[in-house]
């Protein structure tokens, strides 16, 4: 077998091979076939239908213009993910020959509401006067800390879209103390900002905060966050759920998580129920010392 062939007596046989063009074309194809009937808006259904019959005609499946229609399709399959019809989607396919991707020139879109929120900026705001910021828990120098700023704007979106998503589930929470506990969290990692907090600083805050956002959509507030944050600086994550079990452990039957779980079970009517945490440690044993 040589360069992909295999010979069977006289005649060779080529292996099978994938066109990685036709691979994506039957998965745009999918996706169109799945978001486009469910497009909210019927004004939108109106252009896309004529785009993905225009797309599917037989000369672009040529092998000259299945790289522009594959394009087309990725640019039309995201449109749909975002449940509407974006840019040049929003008219007509030409009767001709469609332009080069490169040469359409998209039109402005609006920012999201996440963009535009403003919770980031009150809770700066909302600072105490004598308040300084958190240690660097990364550099020992604080020349180093100010030249690392290589992913600052991304860390910040994310940050600012975390912020959005979590607003409303932390609105939710019934504890008046927890939910006081949430929001002293939040505002401490709002002050991780700036041109003055490095992008690794900004990348621990985003973990606790991907973090915090799984437990608040959870309507709790345990793990690192069941005490009050520290202001003198953000240690990395790992490091302070650890400190966190290793303080409260979930099988100790007089920490804050036995409470939490008694606290939301049923009382029985008549008797009483027995509750056995139990954990991998060995506390006592009956074997013989050696």
């Amino acid at each position: 077998m040589e360069g992909g062939e295999a010979t069977y007596g006289e005649a060779p046989i080529r292996a099978p091979t994938t066109d990685p063009l036709n691979t994506e074309f039957v998965y745009y194809s999918a996706v169109l076939r799945m978001f486009g009937p469910t497009l909210t808006k019927e004004g939108d259904r109106r252009y896309i239908i004529p785009w993905i019959r225009k797309l599917f005609r037989p000369e672009y499946h040529s092998s000259q213009l299945r790289e522009k229609r594959n394009k087309y399709l990725a640019y039309l399959t995201t449109s749909l993910l975002l449940d509407e019809a974006v840019d040049t989607f929003r008219r007509f396919p030409p009767d001709g020959p469609l332009p080069d991707l490169q040469s359409v020139r998209p039109g402005p879109v609006a920012a999201a509401q996440w963009e535009t929120d403003n919770m980031w900026q009150d809770s700066l705001q909302n600072l105490p006067d004598d308040f300084s910021l958190l240690d660097c828990y990364i550099h020992d120098e604080p020349e180093m800390c100010k030249k690392d700023h290589q992913f600052d704007k991304i860390l910040d979106q994310e940050f600012q879209l975390y912020l959005y998503l979590i607003k409303p589930y932390a609105a939710m929470i019934s504890s008046g103390t927890e939910r006081t506990r949430v929001a002293a969290w939040l505002q401490m990692l709002c002050s991780v900002h700036g041109n003055e907090c490095c992008s690794r600083m900004k990348a621990i805050r985003n973990d606790y905060m991907m973090a915090l956002l799984g437990y608040v959509h959870d309507l709790r507030a345990v793990g690192p966050f069941a005490e009050n944050p520290s202001w003198q600086t953000l240690k990395p994550l790992a490091e302070a759920a650890k400190l966190a079990v290793e303080n409260c452990a979930i099988t100790d039957p007089t920490g804050c998580y036995a409470n939490e779980f008694l606290a939301n079970q049923p009382m029985p009517d008549d008797g009483a129920f027995c509750y056995i945490a139990i954990t991998g440690d060995l506390v006592t044993s009956n074997l013989p010392q050696t």
